[in-house]
C-alpha cells in the first residue's frame, strides 16, 4: 500500500496546483475516482467502511503532501473537508515549536485505518448523529427557555425556576406553555448531567 501512497503524491498535487482556489474532499475523491487511482474507484465506496478507508487514505495523503510542502519550503496546505488547498510561500518558522496537530497525528498513522473496522465506523456515525441531534435539540430547548448557547446548566436552573415560577398552573400560567418548560428543561438535563 506505501507503493500506492506514494504515487498518489503527484496526483494530488496536480490536482491541488490546478485548483488554487481550493476543492472540496467530495470533489477531490470524484476526481480521483474519475482518473481510476485505484484506492479511491466508486467500488470502494459501497460501504460505510469503505467510504471511511477513501476518506481516510485521502487525508492520509493529503497530510504526508502538506509535510512535504512543508520541508521543502515550497510551503503548507489548508486541509478541511470542506476546503483542500495549497498554500504557497506560507512557511512553518523552524525556529519555533511546530504545534502539536492531533488531527494529522492520527491520519498519518496507518494503524488507525487497519485498526478500524465496520462496527466501530457504524458507532462513530451514530455518536455524530446523536451529538448533531443533541445540539438540534439543546438550541430548541434554550430558545423555550428565553437562553442561547453558550449557557451553563446553574444558569439554565435560575432560569427554569423563574419561568415555572411564571408559567406554573397553580400561579395563573397556561398548563401547555408550563408542559413546554418542562419537556425543554427535561432535555436540558439530559445533555448537561
Amino acid at each position: 500500500m506505501t507503493v500506492a501512497i506514494e504515487e498518489i503524491q503527484p496526483i494530488l498535487r496536480e490536482i491541488l496546483d490546478a485548483r488554487p482556489a481550493g476543492v472540496t474532499e467530495y470533489e477531490l475523491l470524484r476526481e480521483l475516482a474519475g482518473r481510476k487511482v485505484a484506492l479511491f474507484e466508486e467500488c470502494h465506496a459501497s460501504s460505510p467502511l469503505g467510504l471511511f478507508q477513501r476518506h481516510f487514505l485521502l487525508f492520509h495523503c493529503l497530510y504526508r503532501l502538506r509535510d512535504t510542502l512543508r520541508a521543502s519550503g515550497a510551503g503548507d496546505m489548508d486541509i478541511h473537508c470542506l476546503g483542500i488547498c495549497i498554500v504557497p510561500g506560507r512557511a512553518i518558522r523552524s525556529d519555533h515549536p511546530a504545534p502539536v496537530d492531533t488531527l494529522a497525528g492520527y491520519y498519518l498513522d496507518l494503524n488507525n485505518l487497519g485498526a478500524t473496522g465496520e462496527d466501530d465506523v457504524l458507532q462513530m456515525l451514530d455518536d455524530f448523529w446523536k451529538r448533531y441531534a443533541g445540539e438540534e435539540r439543546r438550541d430548541e430547548a434554550l430558545a423555550v427557555m428565553e437562553l442561547s448557547a453558550p449557557a451553563g446548566y446553574p444558569e439554565i436552573e435560575r432560569q427554569y425556576r423563574r419561568l415555572a415560577m411564571r408559567h406554573h398552573p397553580d400561579r395563573g400560567g397556561e398548563p401547555a406553555e408550563f408542559q413546554r418548560l418542562e419537556r425543554a428543561m427535561g432535555i436540558l438535563r439530559g445533555l448537561y448531567r
